[in-house]
């Protein structure tokens, strides 16, 4: 099972995506395209990208600037698979996962976004640095639960995103508010 991260300048949501939410999980009726490939018998587009103006350096935060959404008429399935409701489990996995990228870069902007005033090269840099490491953790996501099914290893992959999910909860997209950067977490950035 392969999981094809997608990586898109759109900040726009087109008909049949959402952006990610602790509430909404993934469901077998996301994947829109169906694939008879038993090599890869799932696909998910799930993407996480930002879109930045001049004036977003007055933004309270950045959280609205950066999203991290899924595709469902990009996403494929095979509706004859065995275990279809794991890997969709193993999807929403990497989907939270891609949703601790986006609030890492949501963070880093709001701590140095003076950088931002003069141009968006910064931001870029940063958007790059992070979707590298943000490859090579699914890699390695990937290679130690074997693609979701190490049951053990899966659960502490799922502990420590959802630890990270929850260390980064202000850096979520719904949270409008002014947030506050402690001095200590400018120095540890």
């Amino acid at each position: 099972m392969l999981f094809f991260p997608v990586v898109i300048f759109s900040q726009n949501l087109q008909e049949g995506e959402f952006i990610w939410s602790k509430e909404r999980k993934l469901q077998k009726e996301d994947y829109k395209l169906i694939t008879r490939d038993n090599n890869v018998p799932i696909r998910s587009a799930i993407n996480f990208s930002y879109h930045l103006r001049g004036f977003n350096v007055f933004n309270n935060n950045f959280n609205r600037n950066i999203i991290n959404k899924f595709s469902r008429n990009s996403s494929a399935l095979n509706p004859v698979s065995d275990n279809i409701s794991a890997m969709i489990a193993y999807q929403q996995l990497n989907f939270d996962l891609s949703e601790v990228y986006a609030r890492k870069m949501r963070k880093e902007l709001l701590i140095h976004k003076n950088k931002l005033w003069k141009g968006f090269d910064y931001a870029d840099s940063i958007f790059n640095n992070l979707t590298v490491e943000y490859v090579k953790t699914q890699a390695l996501m990937n290679e130690e639960t074997h693609y979701g099914l190490n049951v053990q290893k899966l659960q502490d992959w799922n502990q420590k995103i959802n630890d990270e999910l929850e260390g980064l909860s202000e850096f979520d997209y719904n949270n409008t508010s002014k947030i506050k950067i402690k001095k200590s977490s400018k120095e540890d950035i």
